[in-house]
């Protein structure tokens, strides 16, 4: 009796749940929520990594452990020196929320010219 070899890509979200996923271990029950212009669609994912460091994830991508979802600005040098592509073009991920922690309301100016720079640059909208 043989077993069955996935050979490719996923060309739909929902084929990630054959393939080998590096996730991150506090996901929802290691569901991936993927959306295009179209749809929402969740996926639960699997494989041997579930993981709690975004470095990691990343360099078991770059050796081909897996596939994962992650920020497209930790991943943009990897991708342009071809240690990483981008499967699924037509779909994204779930935003990536950006804090900018102080100890106390009461900032100098130069850390308020350097959040609303952020937030200018990292596209907030209030």
């Amino acid at each position: 009796m043989s077993s069955a070899i996935l050979v490719g890509e996923p060309a739909h979200p929902s084929d990630l749940a054959r393939h080998e996923c590096l996730g991150f271990r506090a996901t929802k029950a290691n569901t991936w929520t993927l959306h295009n212009a179209d749809e929402s669609v969740e996926v639960a994912v699997g494989g041997r990594f579930q993981l709690n460091s975004v470095g990691l994830i990343r360099r078991l991508a770059t050796l081909d452990l897996g596939i994962t979802v992650l920020p497209e600005e930790i991943v943009a040098e990897d991708v342009a020196q071809g240690r990483l592509r981008r499967i699924l073009p037509a779909w994204e991920g779930p935003p990536t929320p950006d804090y900018a922690m102080t100890e106390t309301r009461l900032l100098p100016a130069k850390t308020q010219r350097f959040i609303e720079f952020l937030r200018e640059h990292l596209g907030e909208k209030r």
